[in-house]
């Protein structure tokens, strides 16, 4: 039953208390905020506690919550404050050979090798970026979020997220130009 009440609902009686409804908040969005945090966050083996850490946060900071955004939005803010956290906590590194991995996602066997170097580039390019303009390109490009909610997610104003993806677009297609058909 309670999986199919909205995130408000769910979030309005987690409020109150009620874990259950927290659950399937956590069950709901847990998916998509590990993806998110795997995306902008260079350690793949400390994401499954960025976002372990940001339900934590969420659930003490619920009672709080004055709904002045979508869940979902509030979610990601929590999530990105984290990820900042952990980036602070890092030690920097400026080595590209030390870079992490990045999962494979290549389509199939035809294109493997055109897909892989795509994505390689891509990945190598989006961690060279300041983790503000990596975030507002993932949340907008692949998570389709309206520029007004990447605004709060990341605490910033409309305009500067629309300058972070203008200018992360820009440098990305003169990147990869190559890759044009």
């Amino acid at each position: 039953m309670l999986d199919s009440l909205s995130d408000e609902t769910l979030a309005r009686r987690a409020q109150r208390g009620d874990s259950a409804a927290f659950d399937v908040l956590v069950v709901r969005h847990a998916p998509a905020l590990l993806k998110f945090v795997r995306q902008t966050y260079p350690e793949s083996g400390d994401c499954d506690d960025i976002v372990q850490e940001t339900f934590i946060a969420a659930w003490k900071a619920l009672p709080n919550f004055a709904f002045r955004s979508a869940f979902r939005t509030w979610l990601y803010s929590l999530a990105s404050r984290k990820t900042v956290d952990a980036m602070r906590r890092r030690r920097p590194q400026n080595d590209l050979d030390s870079a992490p991995e990045t999962p494979d996602f290549r389509p199939g066997p035809g294109q493997r090798a055109e897909h892989a170097a795509f994505l390689t580039t891509l990945n190598r390019e989006l961690a060279k970026l300041p983790y503000p303009a990596r975030a507002a390109w993932w949340l907008r490009e692949v998570y389709d979020l309206p520029v007004a909610e990447i605004a709060t997610v990341l605490h910033t104003t409309e305009g500067s997220v629309r300058g972070l993806l203008q200018r992360t677009r820009k440098r990305l297609a003169t990147t990869l130009e190559e890759f044009r058909p």
